[in-house]
């Protein structure tokens, strides 16, 4: 580990061991705020197994007068298998009476070990070529209330992330074609963006829905290496199907399209644990992606439940726009509930997608979706 790296960890184990000094970990239920910290191990196929701490801040307003939904922030330290190093901080957080909504996250990857198979939706897994990188980036968008009634937000995203230090094992297509990016990159954008949010609950909706749309332009006038920009939309409602017991039927419509000049870790990814489980994030990548998942949800017996799920997507160029060749992922997972006030839920999903794999297993907090 270089001088550089051992600082990073120091300063984030100190911050940790201070926060866990004086919180061991538990979980607080006063009236308006809630902490909950706790040691996590998860597991997937990007990482395998990782082992570290969670810490989660959970506040409401208590101004009856000023109805608030319940902001959140957390803050995630792991080490994995695979000798990486992973800081993700992540909020979402609403004024009182919900005049401005705030949301974002950050990540700082350190020895990221990850796979290159190419562009393409139909990319042979025998192109696979490992690579490994660091990451550093931020991204965060800021809503105004637009109507009283309306839970509807306009404002501005703005996002900056660098890759740097990206070698590989192999002399595979990321070098050899000298695709954008595969020395490090740097991109700052920013761009409108429009959220409506009318979700019950954040960390676990049963009801309600959500609805993200931005546009963000990438530039070197920013600051940035590269010169493009992404239309992003992401599209969920809930249903409460059996309001008595809770059964949630969650579904989803998901959009990234990217023009011009982007490195390729910008570019359309498919698979991960957010969109299409079942698949390593990043099998598939392109100029665009759609894909649609669904997810049911159901109580079994006091805290814990279950889950079935699956989900439909493809990457594309702009150029070649078919109905064709639809990859296909489902599963199934167990829920946990750590904080039943909250909601808030530790999952553990079994997933198929990649024909040749028996399927992959994610080990995580709260939903996917």
């Amino acid at each position: 580990m270089n001088k550089k790296k051992l600082v990073l960890v120091s300063v984030y184990t100190a911050a940790f061991s201070t926060c866990l000094c004086q919180n061991v970990f538990w979980s607080d239920t006063s009236k308006n705020q809630r902490k909950i910290i706790i040691p996590i191990l998860i597991s997937t196929p990007e990482t395998h197994t990782g082992i570290g701490a969670l810490g989660v801040l959970l506040w409401k307003n208590t101004d009856a007068a000023k109805p608030t939904r319940t902001s959140n922030a957390e803050l995630v330290g792991l080490y994995t298998t695979r000798h990486q190093l992973i800081f993700i901080p992540k909020y979402t957080i609403f004024t009182a009476g919900e005049k401005f909504f705030i949301e974002g996250f950050g990540e700082e990857l350190i020895d990221f070990r990850d796979f290159y198979f190419g562009r393409g939706n139909n990319t042979p897994a025998s192109n696979r070529e490992t690579i490994t990188y660091h990451a550093l980036g931020w991204e965060n968008k800021i809503g105004r209330r637009v109507f009283q009634n309306q839970k509807l937000f306009a404002g501005v995203e703005t996002r900056a992330i660098t890759y740097y230090g990206i070698r590989s094992s192999s002399t595979g297509a990321l070098s050899s074609e000298k695709v954008t990016g595969y020395n490090g990159s740097v991109s700052i954008g920013l761009g409108p963006a429009l959220i409506w949010d009318t979700r019950d609950n954040v960390v676990n909706p049963g009801k309600g829905f959500y609805w993200d749309f931005r546009y963000s332009q990438y530039s070197t006038a920013l600051g940035g290496t590269v010169d493009y920009h992404r239309t992003y939309f992401d599209f969920r409602k809930y249903m409460n199907v059996v309001p008595r017991h809770r059964h949630i039927l969650a579904m989803e419509l998901f959009g990234d399209f990217v023009r011009g000049n982007a490195p390729f870790k910008e570019l359309a990814e498919l698979g991960g644990p957010r969109i299409m489980r079942g698949y390593y994030r990043g099998r598939f990548r392109d100029n665009y992606i759609t894909a649609f998942q669904t997810e049911y949800r159901m109580p079994v017996y006091k805290r814990w439940g279950v889950v079935a799920f699956a989900g439909l997507g493809k990457v594309y160029d702009p150029t070649s726009v078919n109905f064709n060749d639809f990859h296909i992922s489902y599963g199934g997972g167990l829920r946990y509930k750590v904080n039943k006030r909250e909601k808030l839920n530790i999952r553990i999903d079994y997933a198929r997608g990649d024909p040749r794999y028996l399927g992959y297993l994610y080990l995580g907090l709260a939903e996917s979706f």
